[in-house]
């Protein structure tokens, strides 16, 4: 079959390696001229890698790894220590630790060793938390119409482990508050980090995503066969009288018939070009019920080294909720010698929540984040900043908000030879890259089995 799909981040990119593999003509369609969506890197004039977000693998991200191995991407990226490190006032960290222990004693002796939390906040939250670990995905599920901050205080668990560790955790997965994301992916998490010990080690990319992952992904499905297409816009879908695609028709114009066709653009693209027909079937209209969550991505570069720390961190109180120095993380790029580095840290920092940075000159957002980054790192306060960069997302991953879960898509779609990949649709993890691998994977195994079973 001849497979056309748009959007080449993680989902699209996932998809078509799944489709070349089963012998199908495959042809991937990207508006901008970088692959990598959501996980996209370029060079600037500078020859600095400009990302558009801290993204790491985790261990529970099977998929995305297997997708790595397959594409002989399997060695670039390092595992880091096995903790969770919180950047304190004045230099100062705090950690959590699993013990080297089988899960979830791992955690649960690690947790009580943790020094930022009291003696009340481990004994609550062993209690609390309970539910979390022991249940499974029916009942995850039943949790979606309340926060994760009512679940947490239904449970009994303390205020001050909910703001010291987990609206930190909460903001790194959705860039969203403890007070607006749904319980439902805050316990899911839980389960899956709480049950299998080596789920939650952090590894970084030796380059960047970019030329670690995406680049490889690309090789990858050109060497089967696959082509790939930049600066091609998808805007609109011609139809047949049975409300099948006839044809998908470009920004420029030009006409694409294929035998399937897979959207892997975000869900709020994807809105803007479902036909006015379609709408009259719930599947689409849900679409609708989808939002992005804004982040923005501050990128730092420094004439000195402001810390040691080589793994990921995170921060309570501060414009930053994650954050990474990658020229210590990342040892093939932000090295001296490359674009603006001259050995200095190069800090990579989420900043979440976003909504009200959006729309700040980022000169001023630019200062809020030094101010933080003085506060926590003393040795940046001698420091020259020798560069800085923000890359905006208004509309990133969809918000996990209560009620929401209910309308995620199947990769199925009502309309035939029509499909859906993103991270947003409906697969057990989150929206996340590993989200985006398993869209990948299951948009292709149905279209698949929808027409060549």
């Amino acid at each position: 079959m001849k497979i056309a799909i748009f959007g080449a981040g993680v989902a699209g990119l996932s998809t078509a390696i799944e489709l070349v593999e089963r012998g199908h003509t495959v042809e991937l369609y990207e508006k901008r001229k970088i692959l990598g969506g959501k996980v996209s890197v370029w060079k600037d004039g500078d020859g600095d890698s400009i990302e558009s977000g801290l993204h790491i693998v985790f261990g529970g991200y099977k998929q995305l790894q297997q997708y790595l191995d397959k594409v002989g991407a399997g060695d670039n990226y390092l595992w880091k220590e096995h903790a969770l490190i919180y950047a304190e006032p004045d230099g100062k960290q705090s950690f959590f630790k699993k013990a080297n222990l089988p899960s979830p004693w791992a955690e649960v002796i690690g947790g009580m060793q943790a020094d930022f939390l009291t003696l009340w906040d481990k004994l609550s939250l062993i209690k609390g938390l309970y539910p979390a670990l022991a249940g499974n995905e029916e009942y995850f599920r039943s949790q979606d119409h309340m926060t994760y901050s009512e679940w947490h205080r239904l449970r009994g668990a303390s205020e001050h482990s909910l703001q010291k560790l987990w609206r930190a955790i909460a903001l790194a997965m959705n860039f969203i508050e403890p007070n607006v994301i749904s319980a439902r992916p805050m316990i899911t998490i839980f389960k899956y980090f709480g049950t299998e010990y080596a789920a939650t080690k952090f590894a970084f990319f030796r380059k960047n995503p970019g030329d670690s992952m995406i680049e490889p992904m690309r090789q990858y499905i050109q060497s089967k066969g696959g082509k790939i297409f930049i600066d091609a816009k998808l805007n609109r879908f011609e139809l047949n009288s049975d409300e099948t695609i006839k044809c998908a028709v470009l920004q420029d114009g030009h006409k694409i018939e294929a035998d399937a066709y897979v959207s892997a653009l975000p869900v709020h693209n994807i809105k803007k070009i479902v036909p006015e027909e379609w709408l009259n079937n719930a599947y689409f209209r849900n679409l609708h019920e989808f939002v992005g969550s804004p982040v923005a991505n501050c990128q730092l570069w420094f004439d000195r080294k402001i810390t040691s720390t080589d793994n990921l961190m995170f921060s309570q109180g501060t414009t930053f909720a994650t954050f990474a120095d990658v020229s210590i993380t990342c040892p093939d790029d932000f090295q001296q010698g490359m674009g603006t580095a001259n050995g200095g840290s190069v800090m990579s920092l989420v900043l979440a929540p976003a909504h009200q940075l959006i729309d700040m000159p980022n000169e001023v957002i630019t200062k809020l984040v030094i101010k933080d980054i003085h506060d926590r790192f003393p040795l940046s306060r001698d420091a020259k900043l020798l560069k800085s960069t923000i890359v905006k997302i208004p509309q990133s991953v969809y918000k996990a908000v209560p009620d929401v879960d209910k309308f995620r898509p199947d990769q199925i779609s009502p309309v035939k030879n029509f499909f859906l990949a993103g991270d947003y649709t409906d697969q057990h993890y989150l929206a996340s890259m590993e989200g985006a691998a398993l869209s990948g994977q299951q948009a292709a195994e149905k279209l698949h089995a929808r027409f060549c079973a």
